[in-house]
């Protein structure tokens, strides 16, 4: 038997080496995406027995949901983190500071989120982390911001305001203003008692049982709107349609339409303290009573 070729085991290193290679280009490549490749996840739970008046999220990525629960004598947090082999963090990654719970952070290659359950909703939550998305539930306001990621309120009591680069943002059951100034993401508002201030780039506006004065502008989508009670509107919607549903009257028309047919089901008077404002580049403008 003639004995076997040296290059055999040259071709095996080699298909090693490639093998390698590749897998470190696809890693590479998936980093320089933000896609993040985790190897390690843990989960624990902690209390925090001091009082505070707002909680503060800065946790860099990670989902973040706070919601007051009757009956607590003391703040639940369970915390879910995702880590490489060598950023384990050590600890606890909250404190209370002052009067505010902070949500801290865990550190480069650290990925934590947090599900908080507070004792009180007189508690006002703050947020700005890069990515992640939010649910804050029955406190007394919300100012929050993030990269990427989608944000839901329900049953907050004051004013909500939110900021995001892409993602949605949903409002249930609102007592004061509702403010959102979305990159690309649907706006959802229902029931909210104060004014509205709703802008995106890209996406759908949908408003019904709102109480407030409106001003709404989508770049690219459609406008879908309801009043709960008679209140001045402006909408800008440079392509995608208009159609709002308001009470009583009559109202002041105005706007223009660069394409589109234009409905107004509604008295109106160029004398009316109120105003509709509805304005569209390319999309149908339709009013109608309730």
């Amino acid at each position: 038997m003639s004995p076997r070729p040296a290059t055999s085991s040259f071709v095996r290193m080699m298909r090693t080496a490639l093998v390698a290679l590749l897998a470190g280009a696809v890693l590479t490549g998936l980093s320089g995406c933000g896609i993040r490749i985790v190897e390690y996840e843990f989960s624990d739970d902690h209390a925090v027995a001091e009082k505070f008046t707002s909680v503060r999220a800065r946790n860099g990525s990670g989902d973040v949901t706070i919601r007051y629960q009757q009956g607590l004598t003391e703040t639940k947090i369970h915390r879910r983190v995702e880590h490489n082999k060598n950023n384990k963090p050590t600890g606890a990654t909250h404190r209370v500071e002052g009067d505010a719970l902070v949500l801290d952070a865990c550190g480069d290659s650290c990925e934590v989120n947090y599900e908080v359950l507070v004792p009180s909703a007189d508690i006002a939550v703050v947020g700005d982390v890069g990515s992640g998305d939010a649910v804050v539930e029955g406190l007394k306001s919300v100012e929050y911001q993030t990269g990427s990621g989608d944000i839901a309120t329900l049953d907050i009591a004051g004013d909500v305001k939110v900021s995001t680069g892409s993602g949605d943002f949903r409002a249930t059951r609102v007592g004061g203003t509702a403010t959102a100034d979305l990159g690309s993401g649907r706006i959802e508002l229902n029931t909210v008692k104060g004014k509205v201030l709703a802008v995106t780039r890209s996406g759908d506006i949908d408003g019904s049982f709102l109480g407030g004065d409106v001003i709404a502008d989508a770049s690219s989508g459609r406008v879908e709107l309801t009043l709960a009670e008679p209140r001045s509107v402006r909408v800008m919607s440079g392509s995608g349609d208009v159609n709002v549903r308001v009470p009583g009257g009559p109202y002041r028309v105005t706007g223009t339409s660069g394409s589109g047919e234009r409905e107004v089901h509604v008295a109106t008077d160029p004398n009316a303290p109120l105003e509709l404002n509805l304005t569209t580049g390319s999309g149908e403008v339709r009013v109608f009573a309730i």
